[in-house]
């Protein structure tokens, strides 16, 4: 059925159509008095305008946006029925949407979004909560502005106090939603709004998203910032009252990490694999929290690759246990230690193998206890080993992990890097039976032997590997 709609609102001119949607359809408008002020039109479906619920949510989205005034949220001009069709009329937006952006650098991403934030916080204060923010309904204007639009079904707490949703309703976008939307959409509130966009940051700077991946963004990009990653997965917290509790407060957070000198090197450079944009906005000024050379707290830097080893899978956790050996610095020690005492069976290798980084001879005690434990003994004898050979004390750890003749082979290179010379002995001794691939490994290991050993090492497989060839010679000749 061809459906006409409205030529003229007033003495606005409605113009050739934009786009459409499932509820409406979207033209361009001129007003002849003001040429230079670009308008668009929403019309209201006639299928949708039988039903009276949706006609007060479309026009409640005008009433709504006519009162809030804000330069990042898109300007009503006016809104009601032009004969028996709804409509709302408003600037035009004609940059295109957020979505050009995807795979810009974190830093230059977020400065676009932290308007978006200050906008989202006057709607808030308003008794406003959008419950639908997603990339098509971040627009530029002609400007450069990033403008949040389409309001249609927003929570409003204004007028009588109405809420227009009925409960068994779900509202907003797959991927966007936050947790608690998926039951009564009415029992929610601003920290949806912040969930979304910590969804959409998160897909624009890693390029998957979140909700396909539930991982910290340094599983999905190596290296991603870790402060950033921290704000971003407090922002995408499952439970809303572990959540960042306000946009102020988001907004804040944003801007003290574009300020921070972790923000400096994810500034300008797209990440790999994404296309660079050229549109600039400037940064926001605001006070640096912690000065370049004061660390941040373990737990903000590590608390997002240890939710990735609770929740991940197997790959996952070996993509979030590399990101915590990169996260780690001297001194967070305790802090990773009090995690292994309560860590699961799925967690314990990465903490293990980030004491080997950083841990000191305290640590000890904890890792040669795992040396039994299946799920991280191999990590555990590293990390002790690690550790010993650093204090240049191989006692500390060599007792615990000798074991008569070769042992086990997992043992075998932090027996060498601790000097045991009753191991680079024994594997002199049972060269001939020993398989090519463990042969391999055996001389991988013994290049961790201290020189003395070492060259002894080669002077006893001389007869057997000087004609042997292969990868085996060349790691022989290494020694």
């Amino acid at each position: 059925m061809t459906v006409l709609l409205p030529r003229r609102i007033g003495g606005i001119r409605v113009l050739e159509r934009l786009g459409e949607g499932g509820m409406a359809f979207v033209h361009r408008a001129e007003d002849p008095f003001r040429p230079d002020r670009p308008l668009a039109v929403k019309f209201l479906r006639v299928e949708a305008a039988a039903d009276s619920e949706l006609v007060q949510r479309f026009l409640r989205e005008g009433e709504v946006l006519r009162r809030l005034r804000h330069p990042n949220l898109v300007e009503v001009i006016d809104f009601g029925r032009a004969g028996s069709t709804p409509y709302i009329l408003m600037e035009l937006l004609p940059g295109g949407t957020i979505k050009q952006c995807f795979g810009e650098a974190p830093a230059r991403f977020l400065r676009r979004l932290l308007p978006v934030a200050g906008a989202l916080q006057v709607a808030h204060e308003a008794g406003v909560i959008h419950r639908d923010l997603k990339p098509s309904n971040l627009l530029f204007a002609p400007d450069g502005r990033l403008k949040v639009t389409d309001f249609g079904v927003c929570l409003w707490e204004g007028g009588e106090g109405t809420r227009v949703t009925r409960s068994q309703m779900v509202v907003g976008t797959l991927g966007y939603m936050a947790p608690e939307q998926h039951g009564d959409p009415r029992n929610v509130d601003g920290r949806c709004d912040i969930y979304a966009l910590g969804s959409i940051l998160y897909e624009f700077t890693t390029g998957r998203p979140y909700s396909q991946v539930q991982l910290p963004p340094a599983a999905i990009r190596t290296g991603f910032p870790p402060r950033l990653a921290r704000i971003l997965m407090q922002s995408l917290a499952p439970d809303p009252a572990k959540r960042i509790p306000t946009m102020a407060a988001l907004a804040d957070e944003w801007s003290q990490w574009l300020e921070s000198a972790e923000s400096a090197g994810w500034g300008e450079e797209p990440l790999p694999g994404f296309s660079r944009m050229d549109i600039e906005q400037p940064t926001v000024t605001r006070a640096k929290s912690l000065r370049p050379d004061q660390p941040e707290p373990p737990e903000v830097r590590l608390d997002p690759y240890l939710d990735g080893l609770r929740t991940g899978g197997v790959g996952a956790r070996r993509a979030a246990a590399e990101g915590l050996q990169q996260a780690v610095l001297p001194g967070d020690e305790d802090y990773l230690l009090a995690a292994l005492g309560q860590a699961s069976e799925g967690m314990r290798f990465a903490l293990v193998s980030a004491l080997g980084a950083v841990g000191t001879a305290a640590a000890l005690p904890a890792l040669l206890a795992l040396l039994a434990d299946p799920f991280a003994q191999r990590e555990a004898a590293e990390a002790a080993s690690l550790i010993a050979h650093r204090d240049g004390a191989p006692g500390l750890a060599l007792p615990a992990l000798h074991e008569p003749g070769m042992g086990s082979s997992w043992r075998w290179a932090p027996r060498a890097r601790l000097g045991d010379e009753s191991w680079a002995k024994a594997l002199a001794q049972a060269w001939a039976e020993l398989s090519p691939p463990l042969r391999l490994q055996g001389l991988e290991a013994a290049r961790m032997l201290p020189e003395s050993s070492r060259a002894r090492l080669r002077e006893r497989l001389q007869p057997a590997l000087e004609r042997a060839g292969g990868q085996v010679q060349r790691l022989w000749e290494a020694l």
